[in-house]
């Protein structure tokens, strides 16, 4: 969390800075979009290191360069993987994917250029060398037999990486540029605009850092990928590509908001405005507690504070929250069928989200800290705080 909130202040700097100096030119806001990911991330970076290093190997080892030569092939293979990913779904027509493709391109070479000395500083670092890397890479030269077994957990969390690197990065460009040509005001319905694209920027930033900062130098590496079907598809669908499934069915009969069904000049607005935001603020909070650990599908450490403190899936409640309330489904239909239509529609979402929440909980059961949290909140967490206040508070029978 205390990365997050050093990221959070950087990226505010950042952000005015950023608008002072933005003189109208659409090239000048893309490149101020990734400057300003670029300045935003190095608090992060900075604390990971800091908090990382005690942990470091300070005596030399002698280099060995089997294993060093067998990372170096691993690890260009996985940093081509998202290059080859998101070049196929722009081809197939995805414009999202081609503007992390180009950013990427230009990024490569540096990353190859420089891996072979990366690999060997962090192998001096590693207390202990031999990782999955080093063992796909033997498999990969003929060094060793290929075990799907052995080099499973890697290849499924650098599939997590391969499928969220490009869709994050991308999407967060979106809303940086849409972030810098907004100008908070006065006015409530631009001040509630600007804060709501400026939340949602900030919830990508963390979860594109999360992916980008996975490594066991940093001790923020993957220790379990969910490698289950449901799982994944789950999870998958409320993301592009699939996403466009998850939104056809959620489609409402109507285009009536909550905003449009209400006005500034009723208390209901007012009160229904501050429901959003709260929604707003839970899952965006609940973002921010992972700090640089963010990431679906895979268990990076137990995440305990925060709204974690009080619920198992904060995140999840407030997208829902949110998406009920926005939407009002009730609101602008014509008839039984419109009502029903838009119901189910976003009650297939919230069954989605309720399924994740089960698989998550499935997955993480295998980790005996997760398994002591989840009592914990059974027994102390907000739901059993408010089902005790409640029959504390029923009047006992006579």
């Amino acid at each position: 969390m205390g990365s997050a909130i050093y990221m959070l202040l950087f990226f505010a700097i950042g952000l005015m800075a950023a608008q002072g100096f933005y003189i109208g030119n659409p090239s000048h806001v893309e490149w101020g979009a990734r400057l300003l990911f670029v300045f935003s991330v190095l608090p992060g970076l900075f604390l990971a290191i800091k908090d990382a290093r005690p942990h470091w190997r300070i005596a030399p080892r002698p280099p060995n360069p089997e294993r060093l030569r067998a990372k170096r092939v691993s690890l260009a293979l996985c940093l081509l993987a998202p290059l080859l990913y998101s070049a196929l779904l722009d081809a197939l027509g995805l414009p999202l994917y081609g503007r992390f493709l180009w950013d990427y391109i230009f990024t490569l070479p540096i990353l190859l250029l420089l891996l072979p000395a990366f690999v060997r500083w962090s192998d001096q670092r590693l207390p202990e060398p031999e990782d999955g890397y080093a063992s796909i890479g033997r498999g990969i030269l003929g060094q060793q037999p290929w075990s799907w077994a052995q080099h499973k957990p890697l290849l499924l969390a650098w599939a997590v990486k391969t499928l969220f690197i490009p869709v994050m990065y991308a999407s967060l460009q979106i809303m940086l540029v849409e972030l810098l040509l907004l100008r908070p005001g006065l006015n409530p319905g631009v001040l509630v605009v600007w804060s709501y694209t400026f939340g949602l920027t900030f919830d990508l930033l963390i979860a594109t850092i999360g992916y980008l900062c996975t490594s066991r130098l940093l001790a923020t590496e993957v220790r379990s990928t969910d490698d289950t079907w449901s799982g994944w598809l789950v999870c998958m669908i409320c993301y592009p590509p699939l996403w466009v499934v998850l939104r056809t069915i959620r489609e409402q009969a109507d285009t009536v908001t909550w905003d449009q069904w209400l006005s500034p000049d009723q208390p209901l607005y007012w009160i229904w405005a501050a429901l959003i935001v709260f929604s707003w603020g839970l899952y965006w909070l609940s973002t921010a507690s992972f700090g640089v650990r963010f990431s679906n599908l895979t268990y990076r450490g137990l995440i305990a504070h925060g709204p974690y403190r009080y619920t198992k899936h904060p995140s999840y409640i407030g997208k829902n929250i949110y998406w009920w309330l926005h939407t009002v489904p009730f609101v602008g239909v014509v008839g039984f069928g419109d009502l029903a239509r838009n119901l189910m529609g976003l009650g297939f979402v919230s069954l989605i989200y309720y399924l994740r929440a089960k698989t998550e909980e499935r997955h993480l059961s295998k980790f005996p800290e997760y398994r002591a949290y989840c009592e914990g909140i059974a027994s102390h967490g907000l739901w059993a705080r408010c089902g005790r206040w409640l029959f504390a508070a029923k009047p006992k029978a006579q």
